[in-house]
């Protein structure tokens, strides 16, 4: 037996990308390529579970035997080496002590444009539109530093609507943020999220001037932002967020995304990643409409076109990369060499224990998803207390209580999936989404291959640097 005991198909994924045969070993996170005796050796392994002389009886006929035995000692070197066929990390940890690390403030219930994907209502989240005040922000700042505990570096999203409604309150804010930090040891990373109607030179200065990221959003093409993007005048809005767009990014901020929407109507969606990076733009993220099927949302009869238009996404981003162009897609960007922490495959993005949202009433959700679900209400900002019961919801909601997840390879790129997204299609935190779980199975498999192209070619251009 090679692995005695060992769950082949949790524990590693074999899948051909283009003309590479790739195994990612799950526990470790080690990428490995294979010649065709590996893949079909690891093919036989999986099926007779382990049992090294029948996965070699089974390819006798089809490879020379000295092959064979070479092909197993190396499988065994990597297995000794924790590259290969290595065992579940235990995953026994309790997080209810763990401290608040993030909020996400939405600052404005309002919006001065009308996305018809928006889950949101149009901005206000099916509540009364309001403007979160000076005070109610400052209260929540001082929330986070009493509820982070060790954490030194803390996370706050201005978040709407459209943030910039209440752009004079976020100045205030971000300046007491500041002094605050001076006094307490802390670290706010402040980001900005914004449609861009609003980004002036003043704004645009500000953000520089205190070390704001921003998140901007842009759809692609001309005709599919305009599809969906929509002023309150009806108009679309392209012409007039892209200048605005583009004079943030000449600042260089101290990070940015343009972040883009997908829908059921523009499914050559590569197109509009291609457009947004020949606008100069490298910093990308393009996200599927989910949720309920509103005729615009990712059905599971799209699926099979979504995934084949995420290949041609995976081909579009290596030929930027071997123009020495590389692009930064945000679904794509994986940390391989650390891989996520225990808490983080346990409990995915961490809504509802690390990070909560505020409203501007100053009211508490697990997430930016949840607002105005009367069931996931956790207190207010006023009280500074957090209910348990909700907490403990999350908590519950870990990987080790998903028995579809503990079966999936792609467990530890998630931690479970989206809780929003599996409540909104199932009416079930603990179930997640089969159509986001599908295509972000397809988006880690073009990262993966993505990487290994990426480390072949550095060792092909380390060589060419020699030779010269």
């Amino acid at each position: 037996m090679l692995a005695t005991g060992y769950d082949f198909n949790a524990g590693i994924h074999l899948f051909r990308y283009h003309e590479l045969n790739i195994l990612l070993d799950v526990n470790s996170g080690a990428l490995h390529v294979l010649d065709e005796l590996g893949y079909r050796l690891t093919e036989e392994l999986r099926t007779w579970d382990g049992d090294l002389e029948q996965a070699i009886s089974s390819l006798g006929e089809e490879f020379d035997q000295q092959e064979l035995r070479q092909a197993v000692a190396e499988f065994r070197a990597a297995q000794q080496e924790g590259a290969l066929f290595t065992r579940e990390d235990e995953l026994d940890l309790d997080l209810l002590g763990f401290p608040i690390k993030a909020l996400c403030l939405n600052v404005a219930h309002a919006c001065n444009m009308r996305c018809r994907y928006c889950f949101a209502s149009q901005g206000d989240f099916g509540l009364k539109p309001s403007l979160m005040s000076l005070a109610t922000g400052q209260r929540a700042l001082e929330f986070l530093i009493g509820a982070s505990g060790p954490a030194k570096t803390l996370e706050v999203d201005f978040f709407g609507g459209e943030p910039l409604l209440n752009a004079e309150m976020i100045r205030e804010l971000v300046v007491y943020g500041r002094q605050r930090e001076a006094q307490t040891g802390k670290r706010f990373n402040f980001t900005l999220t914004t449609n861009g109607l609003l980004l002036d030179h003043d704004m645009m200065d500000f953000i520089i001037a205190h070390d704001i990221s921003v998140i901007m959003s842009l759809d692609g093409r001309p005709g599919t932002n305009d599809r969906h993007r929509i002023l309150t005048s009806g108009q679309g809005s392209y012409e007039q967020i892209v200048p605005k767009i583009r004079q943030m990014v000449e600042k260089k901020p101290m990070s940015y995304y343009i972040r883009g929407t997908f829908t059921r109507l523009n499914p050559d969606f590569s197109r509009d990643l291609q457009h947004i990076i020949e606008l100069g733009f490298d910093a990308v993220s393009l996200e599927p409409a989910v949720g309920p099927d509103n005729g615009l949302s990712i059905r599971e009869a799209d699926l099979p076109g979504v995934l084949a238009e995420y290949e041609r996404v995976t081909d579009l981003l290596w030929d930027y990369q071997r123009s020495r162009q590389p692009v930064h897609f945000f679904h794509y960007n994986l940390d391989l060499q650390k891989g996520p922490c225990l808490a983080k495959r346990q409990s995915g993005c961490g809504a509802g224990v690390e990070y909560l949202v505020v409203t501007p009433e100053g009211d508490i959700y697990p997430c930016h998803q949840f607002v105005g679900e009367k069931d996931f209400h956790m207190g207010n900002i006023a009280d500074g207390v957090v209910d348990l019961e909700i907490k403990e919801l999350f908590l519950r909601n870990r990987l080790t209580d998903k028995a579809e997840c503990l079966a999936c390879w792609a467990r530890n790129f998630c931690g479970g999936g989206c809780h929003a997204n599996a409540f909104h299609a199932n009416g079930d935190l603990n179930r997640p989404d089969r159509v986001s779980c599908e295509m972000h199975r397809k988006r880690i498999e073009g990262a993966l291959y993505l990487e290994v192209q990426k480390r072949l070619a550095g060792n092909m251009w380390e060589a060419e640097k020699q030779e010269f």
